[in-house]
């Protein structure tokens, strides 16, 4: 039986989860309905990727009793408001990355689903591509990971015609991309949280969100990481391990990547093909593996995705906080 969708929103990432969706086997996945503050928008994004029918309002998605899981794919400021109208009337729940805009946000979303008890996961796509799965496995080989550093930057995203430029749209490094060196380090030390979180960074810009930030996370067992994010300049996206017993690259962009090198030698993992649609982000083929997880846990029954656990994405927004609270970022101003 397929699994029966509905989408909140009309941009750019909800075109790329369905296009990346549609390269998956054919009867696995129903997309029911789709609901966009414009109508006329969301009816054109319908008929290019067969919704069944638009909805006029987001309420009128969350009671339909056709909808099983519940894509939520609007701007961060907008997730907890989705997030709670899905969860209360009992739909189970992917929502994009950053979760939340504060640690509170996050807080009140998770405890929420477990109350309903209903799966919910946030989108952290990273986590369910099978290169993830084979990092840990090269890991494993090569001792104790001990240092990681990396890097997201990229050019222009400070100008202010640009959505990260303004608070108003969850705007800054901090959140947006933050989100993916913290999951990352994560995924390679595990769960835990750092028992010291040191950040620095440029002077906030007009709106009062970061432009480049560098910060040091540090972990028992003497274990640290470094991550550096930047707005204004390219940078190489890349993710480097040091463990006991050799070097890990993940080829940029470390968060969709394509291959990783493991002491020198490169290993290739290949993105989903056949989409029928061109995508607007870098590898958005891979967002098919995310789709299919979520598929996969709900036949069993599950209530979050071992892969992105409630537990990492509670880490993720309590490393995000202390952040904001030494770089004096606070979305509610």
């Amino acid at each position: 039986m397929a699994t029966r969708w509905g989408i909140v929103g009309a941009g750019k990432i909800s075109h790329d989860f369905l296009t990346a969706m549609g390269t998956l086997p054919s009867g696995e996945h129903r997309v029911v309905a789709v609901a966009a503050r414009d109508k006329e928008r969301a009816g054109e994004f319908a008929k290019l990727h067969n919704v069944e029918k638009v909805l006029n309002s987001y309420e009128d998605l969350a009671k339909d009793v056709e909808v099983e899981v519940v894509y939520v794919g609007v701007i961060a400021p907008a997730h907890r408001e989705m997030v709670k109208l899905m969860l209360t009337n009992e739909k189970a729940v992917l929502c994009e990355k950053p979760l939340g805009l504060s640690l509170a946000e996050v807080t009140e979303m998770v405890e929420l689903a477990r109350q309903k008890n209903v799966f919910f996961m946030e989108a952290v796509w990273s986590r369910t591509f099978p290169l993830y799965a084979a990092l840990t496995e090269r890991l494993s080989s090569l001792g104790q990971p001990c240092n990681m550093v990396l890097t997201f930057g990229q050019a222009g995203n400070h100008l202010p015609d640009q959505r990260l430029a303004w608070k108003k749209n969850g705007g800054g490094t901090v959140l947006d991309w933050g989100v993916y060196c913290i999951q990352m380090i994560l995924h390679v030390f595990g769960p835990e949280m750092p028992s010291r979180v040191v950040a620095s960074g440029l002077e906030l810009n007009q709106d009062g969100v970061d432009v480049a930030i560098s910060v040091a996370l540090y972990f028992s067992g003497s274990r640290m990481a470094t991550f550096i994010t930047d707005l204004r300049v390219d940078l190489p996206c890349e993710a480097h391990i040091s463990s006991t017993g050799g070097q890990v690259k993940v080829a940029a962009p470390f968060w969709c990547p394509p291959s990783i090198e493991v002491n020198g030698v490169r290993e290739d993992f290949p993105l989903p093909s056949g989409a029928k649609h061109s995508f607007h982000f870098t590898n958005s083929q891979g967002l098919a593996f995310e789709a299919a997880e979520v598929r996969r846990c709900l036949k069993l029954g599950l209530k979050e995705s071992p892969k992105m656990s409630l537990e990492t994405t509670m880490i993720i927004a309590q490393v995000q906080q202390e952040i904001m609270n030494q770089l004096g970022i606070d979305y509610k101003e």
